[in-house]
């Protein structure tokens, strides 16, 4: 099976594109992003060069807050050669914590989408002095507009192709929203366990089959490690 082109079939806002959406992750053999207490060393040298890989061929990176929270990400394009992408953080409450890479690091710019009634004055001043671009969304219940979010990134940066990282919790937004094209999924040859471990997905989840997101196999990579599978899914329901 050959990956399609991510041209194409793009969701839209008032008959208007929105960037295409890539979800990448890599997993337990039983369906696990990280541990209970929060350790996800999955990938494989082969894994983290394909993420590197697919990071400089988009536009823009995503992650939720509790991703910088918890792993204090560059999100920048280092295994292999490429351009930086914009690198955006979803984070409602606006809870970044100053001293974290994505704002201290100039090499790439960095988006913080919030919301405006959860946020202090002072720290989206102190984080504009310190190059990020606070943009400011009207939230509903503390979640911030997601459709609003990615026409930004495409109206002032030219985005055009988004990875999303992580964590489960934002990427059940994307998923929950319509918003994701290609999900993309690393199995490791992990055996994790644990009921409150991490999973891919996560939020309340779709409770019956019809709201459930339908993909279809497009591309299967049996890694170079030779114990991990690469899977290239196109999401082709609930659109």
């Amino acid at each position: 099976m050959i990956a399609s082109s991510w041209a194409g079939g793009w969701p839209t806002v008032k008959g208007e594109h929105l960037p295409y959406v890539i979800v990448f992750v890599t997993m337990s053999a039983d369906g696990k992003i990280a541990s209970v207490a929060k350790d996800s060393r999955l990938s494989c040298p082969s894994d983290k060069r394909r993420l590197h890989e697919l990071r400089a061929s988009c536009d823009a990176v995503v992650v939720g807050a509790a991703t910088v929270a918890s792993d204090n990400p560059l999100l920048t394009v280092r295994l292999v050669e490429g351009v930086n992408p914009v690198r955006v953080v979803l984070d409602g409450r606006l809870s970044i914590n100053p001293s974290s890479r994505v704002v201290t690091d100039r090499s790439a710019k960095t988006v913080i989408a919030a919301c405006y009634d959860a946020c202090d004055e002072g720290k989206v001043t102190a984080l504009r002095s310190a190059g990020c671009d606070v943009r400011l969304f009207k939230c509903v219940d503390g979640y911030l507009p997601l459709k609003e979010v990615l026409t930004y990134l495409r109206d002032a940066y030219r985005v055009k192709k988004v990875l999303v990282e992580g964590g489960g919790e934002t990427i059940w937004r994307f998923f929950k929203e319509g918003l994701v094209n290609e999900f993309r999924v690393t199995i490791s040859p992990f055996i994790i366990g644990g009921r409150a471990s991490v999973t891919p997905v996560g939020g309340e989840g779709f409770r019956k089959l019809g709201e459930w997101v339908r993909l279809r196999l497009i591309h299967v990579i049996a890694c170079e490690c030779g114990d991990e599978v690469h899977l290239i899914y196109k999401v082709v329901g609930r659109r």
